[in-house]
């Protein structure tokens, strides 16, 4: 680089010149040196964001990629997940074996073959093996073979789906004598002018909303068993079919629920297309209610579509009527409800993000490291609780409290008191700083199951009962009218709330629109009260033979 100034210049230079030179050269240099600092400024950030980029990905490919089952969190107990619990629950079935002796070999038996047992069912078709002619008879002495034994095997047949007319003939009197006129009382229709039966809007709505099959897929299935059903036309039935049924029983399974002592409480995303001011990313929300399963009351869930996520939406749903203790997440919103509410929360989000910031330490820790660290050690303490939970699950309220007052109060003092001595030095921007953050905020609300042994440890029966909705969401996407969100609410919660209860969702949804179209547009309470999932008088043949 050539010089600004040759020799000559600078011994010309007055020293008035040279000063104001060696200014200029000085704040060239400090110019220089503040880019440098900031280049390595911004070298540090980028480092940083592309370590936090990292944990991210790594999360989110353990969420797609990786086993859907959570981790143990306590040594010698695994937590199911809630998407996981029916495969996780296979793997352990399949490990089991036992013993059965036979005189000559022991061989090994799979135990555990509940879903084969074929005794529930009828026998429709008989096949026998008989030997028929010359057959009876031995070749060797001539005498006719003697039936010594019988084996019986018993196979399963599947049989498709068939319609059947049902053919309504109204006879008409007249009197000879005087002319005066009789018609025989019919059944009123379920929907007038329409071929829709309760069976029908039953299977429509069993096959939507407990299977998951939307109505478009429905629409492509039925001309396969020569019958043209149009979405719209099943949409109307079923949107029917809420507003005038399944609406009355809705409110009266809402006015039971308000009088329960401990509800849980969740939300999950919804779009409906015909919401004013709608556009693509708009998002709507879905609210889900149920009772503790530990509360002593019917076991139910209510979903309740709404416009937004704003906190005055479990207001208006719980209204005056509800106190008691409500078990949620973090949810701002829940914390802004009434004095006589009392907020529970769930040790399983805690749990949660310490497993995130585990996750994102494996592609750099053995699993002898991870042992060490601040979220494995979290996880194991979490996992105590939960291994606690476990073994009195089915103890009564007042034991439940006991035995969290004498083994699990102090373990949750000890978590707590541990997270406190690092809440000045941890990181808030890390995946362990958040863990630890959110628990320390969350404390209040963690350590009140530990109040009422009728509260629960999480809101993990919410999750459950969002379950069914989120699948059916994957494949339906969105709602196409308010009425049709509101709709769905309502057959969400009857459906939701049948399988609670041990019903069969379809035969129960056929049996409820048959007696209310009987009922009439106004039924008594008592009327209504017959037909809850929960009620004693509900016929035999709705409720499931339970597989435990």
């Amino acid at each position: 680089m050539e010089p600004i100034f040759t020799d000559e210049q600078l011994n010309t230079m007055s020293r008035e010149n040279l000063i104001e030179l060696m200014k200029i050269m000085r704040d060239q240099q400090r110019k220089t040196e503040t880019k440098m600092q900031l280049m390595e400024e911004k070298q540090k950030e980028l480092e940083f964001l592309n370590a936090l980029l990292s944990d991210r990905l790594t999360l989110a490919q353990r969420r797609r990629f990786g086993a859907s089952s959570e981790k143990k969190y306590a040594d010698g107990y695994e937590q199911l997940n809630l998407f996981n619990e029916a495969e996780a629950a296979a793997e352990m079935e399949d490990t089991k074996t036992e013993e059965t002796e036979i005189p000559s070999h022991k061989r090994k038996k799979r135990a555990g073959k509940k879903e084969e047992d074929l005794s529930s069912f009828e026998v429709t078709e008989r096949i026998e093996y008989k030997l028929t002619g010359e057959d009876r008879y031995c070749p060797d002495c001539g005498k006719k073979y003697k039936v010594v034994t019988k084996e019986t095997v018993k196979r399963l047949k599947f049989v498709p789906a068939r319609f059947e007319v049902v053919e309504e003939i109204s006879y008409v009197y007249s009197c000879p004598e005087c002319g005066a006129m009789k018609r025989m009382e019919k059944v009123p229709a379920l929907i007038k002018g329409s071929i829709a039966t309760p069976s029908l809007v039953a299977g429509i709505m069993n096959a939507k909303y407990v299977n998951g099959l939307p109505l478009a897929r429905q629409e492509r299935e039925f001309p396969r068993y020569n019958l043209k059903l149009s979405t719209k036309t099943m949409a109307n039935w079923i949107i029917n079919c809420a507003d005038r049924y399944l609406k009355l029983l809705y409110a009266r399974m809402k006015e039971e629920f308000l009088k329960s002592r401990y509800i849980h409480c969740d939300e999950t995303r919804l779009q409906v297309i015909d919401e004013p001011e709608q556009c693509g990313s708009t998002q709507n929300w879905m609210w889900v209610y149920l009772t503790d399963r530990y509360s002593e009351a019917p076991q139910m869930v209510l979903f309740d579509y709404e416009k937004t996520r704003a906190g005055y939406h479990p207001k208006t749903f719980l209204g005056e009527q509800f106190e008691g203790y409500l078990t949620c997440d973090g949810y701002q919103a829940y914390h802004g409800l009434k004095d006589s509410i009392t907020v529970s929360g769930c040790f399983t989000h805690a749990r949660r993000r310490f497993d995130a910031a585990l996750t994102a330490l494996k592609k750099d820790f053995t699993k002898e490291q991870l042992q060490g660290t601040v979220a494995y050690q979290a996880m194991a303490r979490i996992g105590i609780l939960y291994k606690i939970e476990e073994l009195i699950q089915d103890k009564p309220a007042e034991e439940r409290y006991q035995e969290r007052q004498k083994q699990a109060l102090p373990v949750v003092d000890a978590f707590f008191e541990w997270l406190h001595s690092m809440e000045g030095s941890v990181d808030r921007s890390s995946l362990i700083g958040d863990a630890i953050l959110y628990a320390l905020n969350q404390e209040t609300y963690l350590r009140r199951y530990l109040e009422d042994g009728h509260l629960s440890i999480d809101n993990n029966s919410a999750e459950r009962a969002i379950k069914n909705f989120a699948v059916g969401r994957r494949n339906w996407l969105f709602s196409k009218s308010i009425r049709g969100a509101d709709a769905s609410a309502i057959v969400y919660s009857i459906t939701e709330t049948a399988l609670l209860n041990g019903l069969k969702p379809y035969l129960y949804l056929t049996y409820i629109l048959d007696q209310l179209r009987r009922i009439g547009p106004f039924p008594k309470a008592e009327e209504l009260d017959r037909l809850l999932p929960w009620s004693k008088e509900l016929p035999e043949e709705l409720r499931t033979n339970r597989i435990e």
